[in-house]
């Protein structure tokens, strides 16, 4: 008994903190001003970066939507990475003024496999900044200008808004999509306010050919872009965020589509947890460097879902507990992060001002919560060990 009252008082300190730690990040978003920029009429030259394996469904969408971007025709080149394709992904894209590269490689397969080869094919030199983008997207026709003037700024990486191009195809996307929302907002945008890191996203990732050059791309988990980020902050090289640079993704539109994503995506994020995570928080420590520290927090703390699945845990073990102080404690300050927890959800409805269609979502998140839940377990635990990437089934919607 004594062994479960340790673990859930440090499970509830470790919830209590990661909770409180999203509640002021979102109280900022509200209360800190935007901080000021000075346009510049500098006009950048940008590489659009695209791996795309086996995406003949969805490629001609997202090169129509790269071929009218607002911007000066020759300061962008376009370049669809047909990344050991078995399918028309290279011939569709080839009827676009676009450049392909086909890249057949058995052995070192994976998004990651597919950027480095991509950057060793283009030359840097003749960009100042690289765009990577997955191909499912839609773009907004001004994320070039916007992400133009951060690098007039002086920025060197930076994480575009990532947002839900299909909300209304289910519950499942319109529950994401409030998520996102939150994501965008109320977490990276925040952070950006406040001068702190965001960290890469994997998709609408943009750096300067001054950063690849002195940085090549070394990353190849199926955790790319949280394994790059670690290796961009132990470097001090912060990711700022662009809100106005819109990048619309194509999400899963049900669990089952979804389970290989998000086994990827959460065996890889606690894959660089494991080798990058704790030992950011206590270089950061060491260093007495706050900007490390918190970069090191995104890996560390528990995503939202996670958060919200290991606070109702607390809770539900709490009942167990013979009758005492302690129990009453662990019982009221779980409940008070559940509700906290949910009024951060409200904000993102809000912000999305979808209402009837996320409260109708709201009504199937204990059918998400469960199914991510059995995700974590399997990631964390090591039940789920592929170590290669696995494409995401497409839909046109």
């Amino acid at each position: 008994m004594l062994l479960l009252y340790l673990f859930l008082v440090s499970l509830i300190i470790y919830l209590l903190l990661a909770t409180v730690y999203l509640l002021v990040l979102a109280i900022a978003y509200f209360v800190v001003p935007e901080p000021k920029s000075n346009k510049s009429g500098v006009l950048n030259r940008f590489a659009l970066l695209v791996p795309a394996h086996n995406e003949e469904l969805l490629i001609a969408r997202l090169c129509d939507s790269l071929l009218k971007i607002d911007y000066p025709q020759g300061h962008f080149q376009i370049y669809i990475v047909a990344d050991n394709c078995t399918d028309n992904t290279a011939k569709i894209s080839r009827f676009f003024p676009i450049q392909v590269l086909e890249r057949k490689d058995r052995i070192h397969t994976g998004k990651g496999y597919a950027i480095e080869w991509a950057l060793r094919q283009i030359s840097l030199s003749n960009f100042d900044a690289v765009l990577i983008l997955d191909a499912d997207n839609v773009v907004d026709p001004l994320i070039i200008k916007e992400l133009n003037q951060k690098i007039n700024q002086g920025e060197l990486a930076i994480q575009c808004h990532n947002a839900v191009g299909n909300s209304n195809d289910s519950w499942f996307t319109q529950l994401l999509y409030v998520s996102r929302t939150i994501g965008n907002a109320l977490y990276h945008h925040s952070k950006y306010k406040l001068g702190l890191s965001s960290y890469l996203m994997g998709n609408g990732i943009c750096f300067t050919t001054k950063l690849l050059e002195s940085k090549n791309w070394t990353a190849f988990t199926v955790g790319e872009d949280w394994e790059y980020y670690t290796q961009l902050i132990a470097d001090r090289i912060i990711i700022s965020f662009a809100i106005n640079a819109k990048v619309f993704h194509q999400e899963s539109r049900s669990l089952k589509q979804a389970t290989t994503q998000r086994l990827r995506w959460s065996s890889g994020r606690f894959l660089v947890l494991k080798n990058y995570g704790l030992k950011l928080f206590w270089d950061g420590l060491k260093r007495r460097d706050f900007i490390t520290l918190d970069a090191s927090l995104p890996l560390i703390f528990p995503n939202y879902s996670l958060q919200i699945n290991l606070t109702f845990l607390a809770l539900l073990l709490s009942l167990f507990l013979r009758r005492s102080y302690v129990k009453s404690v662990l019982l009221i300050v779980s409940s008070i992060l559940l509700i906290g927890q949910f009024a951060l959800f409200l904000i993102g409805i809000c912000l999305t001002k979808s209402y009837k269609k996320s409260f109708v979502a709201i009504l199937h998140a204990p059918f998400f919560l469960a199914w991510k839940a059995i995700i974590d377990i399997l990631s964390f635990t090591g039940l789920y060990r592929e170590k290669k990437w696995i494409r995401t089934e497409r839909h046109i919607s």
